[in-house]
């Protein structure tokens, strides 16, 4: 069993390091002016850098989204399964809905999820 995935995990990295090693050598090499290099803002040059800061709301977006998009991530084998559930198990994801729930809840009326 351990060799199983020692050998697999061998392969893995020789598959990454041959892509990474790869793509230099294989793809293209152009050089483009400066003026097609940069960013596409609708039409416009780019005002500041493009790697500037993040807003503190793109941050609370990003974190919401991820921890409501994990709560699925857990709620879509539970729904499947539902027929060969034992009671406890139900009761278990019902709390936990009801956890997500309370959260949206607090969320909500907290302001978090209104735009700036």
């Amino acid at each position: 069993m351990a060799t199983a995935l020692i050998v697999n995990l061998l392969v893995v990295l020789a598959l990454a390091a041959g892509m990474s090693l790869a793509s230099p050598l294989f793809g293209p090499r152009r050089t483009l002016p400066r003026e097609k290099g940069l960013p596409y803002e609708t039409g416009m040059p780019p005002f500041g850098a493009p790697y500037g800061r993040m807003t503190a709301s793109y941050w609370r977006f990003a974190v919401l989204f991820v921890v409501f998009d994990v709560d699925l991530a857990f709620l879509v084998p539970w729904v499947l399964l539902r027929r060969h559930l034992t009671f406890e198990a139900m009761v278990s994801m019902s709390a936990f809905l009801l956890l997500i729930g309370l959260t949206l809840a607090y969320l909500w009326r907290k302001g978090a999820l209104e735009c700036d």
